[in-house]
C-alpha cells in the first residue's frame, strides 16, 4: 500500500452460496487503489459487483477472499476506528419523517458520536439550511438526497463512499449532488463513488474502475480511460461515398456513423494523410478532427452483452 492510498483491495472476493450451479460469484478478485483527493468513479451494470464492493468495504458484507485497507487500517480492530473516518451512503437512511432535516441530523449525531455543533455547518454544506425546520416528510426527493449527504459529513469524514447518490433525481437536483461532490473534494476530501449516470461521472471524477461480472475491466484516470483507441470524426455531403472509401484507406481500422459524423478508428494520428488520401477518392471533407471517445461509448464497448442481473450490485 503507498502512504496516498485510501483504499486498497487485494483480489477482494464475494461469492453467495457455496461453490455450485446455485452460488452466485458476485465480486471476483478486484484489486484497486484510490489515492487522497481523488474523486473516483465505481462503475459497472446492474449485477456487476458494485454495490456488494462496498458492502465489503463498509463493513456489511464479509469477503469470501482477498483482503482491502481502509484509510490505512487493515485488521479487523483497525478497520472499525478506521471507519469512524469515513462517511457513507449505502442507500437512503431511515430518516423519520415527522421530525424535521436538523432533528433527524441531531438524532444521527447521537448514533454517530458526533459534534452537535456540525449539525448546521452540514446543513449549509448541503444548501438545505433555509428548509432545516421542516419536516423530512414534506422535502422533494433531491432534499432528501441532500440530507442524507449531510448525515454523512457530520463526522467531518476523510473518506465518503456514495452509492448511486444522483439516483432518480431529476436534472436541478442532479447539479445541486454534483456541485456538493466538488465542494466536498475541493475541501480535500476523498470521494468513492457507483453510479450507473456516465455523463454526471465523467464531469465530477478524475479517476474511475470499469467493473464487469465482478471483475475490473478498466481503472484509470478518466482522461486517460477515454482516450481509447486513435479516432477521427469526420463529415462529408455524401456519407455512403465517404464510408466506402474509408472501407479501404490502409491506416483505417473501421468506421461507423456516429451523432455528429462518421468516427473512423485509425492506426496513427496522422489526419493530414486521411485527408489526402479521401481528397484522391474524390470526397472534400467538411469537418475533420480527432474524435475523444465520451466515458459512456468506453462502458457500453467494455460491458457490451453483460446481462447479468443476479446478485452484486
Amino acid at each position: 500500500m503507498t502512504s496516498d492510498s485510501v483504499i486498497e483491495t487485494f483480489e477482494l472476493t464475494k461469492r453467495y452460496g457455496r461453490r455450485g450451479a446455485r452460488s452466485v460469484l458476485a465480486v471476483d478478485g478486484v484489486s484497486l487503489s484510490v489515492e487522497r483527493g481523488q474523486v473516483f468513479g465505481f462503475l459497472g451494470p446492474n449485477g456487476s459487483g458494485k454495490t456488494t464492493t462496498i458492502g465489503m468495504l463498509a463493513g456489511v458484507v464479509r469477503p469470501t477472499a482477498g483482503s482491502f485497507s481502509l484509510l490505512g487500517a487493515t485488521g479487523p480492530r483497525e478497520l472499525v476506528a478506521a471507519r469512524a473516518r469515513v462517511g457513507a451512503t449505502l442507500e437512503t437512511p431511515n430518516f423519520y419523517p415527522y421530525l424535521s432535516g436538523r432533528d433527524n441530523l441531531r438524532i444521527a449525531t447521537a448514533i454517530k458520536g458526533a459534534d452537535r455543533a456540525r449539525v448546521d455547518e452540514c446543513l449549509e454544506l448541503v444548501g438545505l439550511a433555509d428548509r432545516a425546520g421542516h419536516r423530512f416528510g414534506s422535502y422533494s426527493l433531491g432534499m432528501k438526497q441532500r440530507l442524507s449527504l449531510a448525515a454523512t459529513m457530520l463526522n467531518d469524514p476523510e473518506l465518503v463512499i456514495l452509492d448511486e447518490p444522483a439516483n432518480g433525481l431529476d436534472p436541478q437536483g442532479m447539479r445541486e449532488i454534483r456541485t456538493i461532490i466538488r465542494d466536498l473534494a475541493g475541501c480535500g476530501t476523498t470521494i468513492f463513488l457507483s453510479s450507473h449516470l456516465l455523463w454526471e461521472v465523467e464531469r465530477i471524477c478524475s479517476h474511475v474502475a470499469i467493473v464487469r461480472k465482478g471483475r475490473i475491466v478498466a481503472s484509470g484516470p478518466v482522461e486517460e480511460i477515454a482516450s481509447g483507441d486513435i479516432s477521427a470524426l469526420v463529415r462529408a455531403e455524401d456519407e455512403m461515398a465517404l464510408l466506402e472509401a474509408l472501407a479501404g484507406y490502409p491506416d483505417g481500422k473501421g468506421a461507423q456513423r456516429g451523432q455528429e459524423g462518421v468516427i473512423v478508428s485509425l492506426a496513427s494520428d496522422d489526419l493530414a494523410a486521411l485527408n489526402r488520401y479521401l481528397a484522391g477518392c474524390g470526397i472534400h471533407l467538411s469537418h475533420l478532427a480527432r474524435h475523444r471517445q465520451s466515458l459512456e461509448e468506453v462502458f457500453v464497448e467494455l460491458t457490451a452483452g453483460d446481462s447479468r442481473t443476479e446478485g452484486g450490485g
